[in-house]
C-alpha cells in the first residue's frame, strides 16, 4: 500500500503531466454515454484540479473503488454506484466534467465539474 507521501508526489507528477499536456476533465452530457464507455475513461489531473477549479463550478467529490474488487456498502463507490451517481449528476446538472485528482493503489477521488 502506498504512503501518504507517495500518493502526494504521485499526484503531483500527474498535475505537472496534466498542465504540460493541457489535459481537460472529460467531458459527459448524455447518459447514454455511460453505457459506451470503458469504467475508468477519466484523465488523471492529480493537483491541476485546484486550476479545473478556477475554471468550472465543482458540483462533487466522488471517492471511487478502481480495482474493481469493492463492494456495495463499502466507502469507496464500486463501479455500478459510479455510473449511477454520474447519471444522477447528469440528470441535475446537465454537461459535467469528470477528472482523477488523486489515485492511491486501489481508490481514486474524482473530481466532478459544471
Amino acid at each position: 500500500m502506498y504512503g501518504l507521501e507517495t500518493i502526494m508526489e504521485m499526484n503531483k507528477e500527474a498535475g505537472d503531466r496534466a498542465r504540460e499536456l493541457d489535459v481537460q476533465p472529460f467531458m459527459l452530457d448524455d447518459k447514454a454515454q455511460l453505457d459506451e464507455m470503458p469504467p475508468f475513461p477519466f484523465p488523471n489531473i492529480g493537483d491541476d484540479a485546484v486550476e479545473v477549479d478556477k475554471l468550472y463550478e465543482r458540483v462533487d467529490t466522488l471517492f471511487c473503488d478502481s480495482s474493481g474488487f469493492g463492494a456495495p456498502g463499502e466507502p469507496a463507490l464500486t463501479i455500478d454506484q459510479l455510473m449511477a451517481k454520474l447519471g444522477d449528476l447528469i440528470e441535475e446538472h446537465g454537461e459535467i466534467r469528470v477528472a482523477i485528482e488523486s489515485e492511491g493503489q486501489f481508490q481514486i477521488y474524482l473530481g466532478v465539474w459544471k
